[in-house]
């Protein structure tokens, strides 16, 4: 499913830029005016392919920057989406997920699922309130080593975040701690996008003729003696220790293999007489291969240093097979 996938890249900013494979939002954040409780970002999503079936992944990113001046060793920072509704007895916000982190460790990337969260903003617009990071209970503080709640002690956001806290980063450095300072700019809290091209999203017309051209080169089954498409899956990771690629995790490469008999429907003559002379000649050495006959590209997200990149890697995704 990750080949012919587009993958965005969206900043909390208002105007667009397109290119060949990511859209880049470039404005300044107008974040909410600071709470010692909680964080507001927003993401502007109106640019975006309007329909939401094309939607495959979203992901929320915010680097952690240290603070060393916090109280607290551990937290439990939760992202909420924020809901608009006329009735004040309905809930503000919606619960996604949670993380417990270290205000005062090295800084780090945290990352989130919000795909239906942004499926919902690309079907409807005026839901499009942002998302919130809140610590656990304002009301109280939550201690995550003992799972203990201590009330009546508010407990405040301990954690920064890059691209909304870098006032409050600046003045909570060390004494002559001056390094890292533009590295914790640049972080600004993005997501990630993963969409399906509109040409994907087909009619059922033709679905049908790509269905009927689909049973000439679908995946065969075990027991295939002959040449056809087998399947084959690649974790990046666990198959090629390849740890830079961010996204996909893996995909299905597929491979040929399989025996090429004398056929009269080759699509050449030496792809005829080939497997004719072999058949004739069995002690000879030249025989007709299984081979890939169409392959596709793939999509792939990866970062250079703290940029974020996108790139297609052409014949990564073999489609169909003949002998040769």
């Amino acid at each position: 499913v990750w080949n012919n996938i587009l993958s965005l890249f969206l900043l909390p900013t208002k105007s667009v830029s397109q290119s060949e494979s990511c859209f880049c939002f470039t404005d300044s954040i107008n974040p909410v005016p600071q709470s010692p409780y909680f964080r507001i970002v927003g993401f502007d999503v109106t640019n975006v392919e309007r329909n939401s079936s094309t939607l495959v992944k979203a992901e929320f990113r915010i680097f952690r920057a240290p603070n060393p001046q916090a109280r607290t060793t551990e937290q439990r920072v939760e992202i909420y989406q924020i809901l608009k509704s006329d009735d004040v007895t309905a809930p503000s916000q919606r619960y996604i997920d949670s993380r417990t982190v270290e205000p005062q460790a090295k800084g780090a990337w945290l990352s989130v699922d919000v795909t239906e969260t942004v499926k919902e903003w690309m079907a409807f617009r005026e839901r499009n309130l942002g998302l919130k990071i809140s610590v656990h209970c304002p009301c109280c503080t939550f201690i995550p080593s003992t799972n203990n709640i201590v009330p009546n002690k508010s407990e405040e956001l301990e954690a920064r975040f890059a691209g909304i806290d870098d006032d409050l980063i600046k003045q909570n450095r060390r004494p002559g701690m001056t390094k890292g300072q533009i590295e914790f700019s640049t972080k600004t809290p993005h997501l990630i996008l993963t969409l399906l091209p509109t040409d994907r999203l087909e009619s059922p017309t033709k679905k049908n003729r790509k269905k009927r051209s689909a049973a000439v080169t679908s995946i065969c089954s075990r027991t295939d003696q002959g040449c056809c498409l087998r399947s084959l899956y690649i974790d990046f990771r666990r198959d090629l220790n390849w740890k830079w690629i961010h996204e996909p995790k893996g995909y299905k490469a597929n491979f040929c293999a399989g025996n090429c008999p004398y056929l009269w429907s080759a699509d050449n003559h030496y792809n005829m007489i080939l497997p004719l002379y072999n058949k004739m000649n069995p002690e000879a050495s030249a025989s007709p291969c299984c081979v890939p006959q169409d392959l596709e590209p793939l999509t792939i997200v990866y970062f250079l240093g703290r940029t974020s990149r996108v790139e297609q890697l052409s014949n990564m995704v073999v489609r169909s097979c003949k002998c040769r």
